[in-house]
């Protein structure tokens, strides 16, 4: 099977980007997000049948990230960054793993806004997780683009805009696009989720590959990617004067 720009494949991530390398397809910037390996699912609601009740997929196994960092290191062009989200539960294995292949330049602490449940009687409530920045290289960012400093604040996404779980918020995952991405660069996703890293690059006009291998996540995570895609569609032609 011969993969495509701009698409959303449903399959793992290792075969897919293995098959990227072998048809010579390179990505100009990673931003992804995989399991944390600390087996989640959500005790809040009272459907237990929900699907964010269920574990996650990989979420109990450590060898998908150690055979994924080397495989991401090779489909990135030269001089390029990846972004990779973990939690604080786990982030030792994760830093040991990016570091064998890439320079880890910081570790960014994104304020999610409010804390989770849990143990509250024993243990501080979670308000944040990280994300660990990386170069293949060395890779600048656009000089047009603002200095920021390593603690981020985006409110993380809930109630009815939430499709994943752990879903991320296209505010930031845009700010990582525009700090080192221009229009037309490829953009890879490893776990696609509800395909909002694939929604921000398609809002800022980036090419975009991206993998999930849950068959539910992909049906409900490329349904938002296509209204999107339409909803753009229309806009730009009202804007052009077509319609």
């Amino acid at each position: 099977m011969t993969l495509d720009r701009n698409h959303v494949y449903n399959m793992n991530c290792l075969d897919g980007i293995k098959q990227m390398i072998a048809q010579d397809m390179r990505v100009d910037c990673v931003i992804t997000d995989p399991p944390y390996l600390i087996n989640y699912k959500t005790h809040r609601r009272q459907d237990k049948q929900h699907k964010f009740c269920k574990a996650i997929q990989g979420d109990v196994n450590p060898q998908l990230i150690i055979d994924l960092v080397p495989l991401l290191f090779d489909v990135m062009k030269e001089n390029t960054p990846l972004y990779m989200f973990c939690g604080c539960d786990k982030v030792d294995f994760f830093k040991q793993q990016v570091e064998r292949y890439f320079t880890i330049k910081n570790l960014i602490i994104w304020d999610k806004g409010n804390h989770t449940a849990g143990d509250l009687d024993a243990q501080y409530g979670k308000r944040y997780e990280i994300i660990i920045y990386a170069n293949k290289g060395r890779a600048p960012f656009n000089p047009e683009m603002p200095r920021y400093d390593d603690i981020w604040k985006y409110n993380k996404v809930t109630g009815e805009k939430q499709i994943h779980q752990n879903q991320k918020p296209t505010d930031l995952l845009s700010r990582i696009i525009r700090q080192h991405t221009r229009e037309g660069d490829l953009i890879l996703d490893a776990f696609a989720g509800s395909c909002s890293t694939a929604v921000a690059a398609y809002r800022l006009q980036r090419d975009y590959i991206a993998f999930e291998i849950s068959p539910t996540e992909y049906a409900d995570g490329t349904q938002w990617l296509d209204s999107v895609r339409s909803q753009v569609s229309i806009f730009d032609l009202i804007k052009g004067g077509t319609i």
